[in-house]
């Protein structure tokens, strides 16, 4: 048998007997999903590094503000020292809980860099999953009966 054949109404799929039409959509889902990974530990990884989990005493107005600082922040904070962006440019960077967002203009570039990057990561995680969704029916389509196909989706 090959790794993927038709038989008595089910699937044959990479040793899967009596495959299902939507057990074959999850196995491939899943097969797609292991292909991804090295870029959602990446994602992963970014928004973690800057989550505000280390505690900081004297932060000004710690009710409305996150109430700690992140790795990436700290980090770019040595990295970059003081740099700031020149010519008085003040770009915006995202600021606060999730609940409570808003954008705050800064001219330090570590606090831009630092503020920033795990919306970078939530924004290859969103990514990364739409490429799996696509990629699954993409494949699961060329494999499927015409009747079990899925038609044309938004993903």
């Amino acid at each position: 048998m090959d790794t993927t054949e038709e038989i008595n109404g089910t699937y044959y799929y990479h040793g899967h007997i009596n495959v299902t039409p939507g057990e074959l959509f999850d196995l491939i889902f899943i097969e797609q999903l292991a292909n991804a990974l090295g870029m959602t530990t990446e994602a992963v990884s970014m928004i973690l590094i800057g989550q505000p989990y280390i505690p900081v005493s004297g932060k000004l107005s710690a009710a409305t503000n996150t109430p700690g600082t992140s790795v990436a922040s700290i980090v770019s904070r040595k990295l970059l020292g003081d740099a700031r962006f020149p010519f008085g440019l003040r770009p915006s960077a995202p600021m606060g809980k999730l609940s409570k967002l808003k954008m705050v203009p800064t001219n330090k570039i570590a606090t831009f860099i630092g503020r920033w990057i795990p919306f970078a990561g939530y924004a290859e995680l969103i990514i990364t999953v739409q490429l799996v969704a696509k990629r699954t029916r993409e494949k699961y389509n060329l494999i499927a009966r015409p009747s079990d196909r899925i038609p044309w989706t938004y993903f």
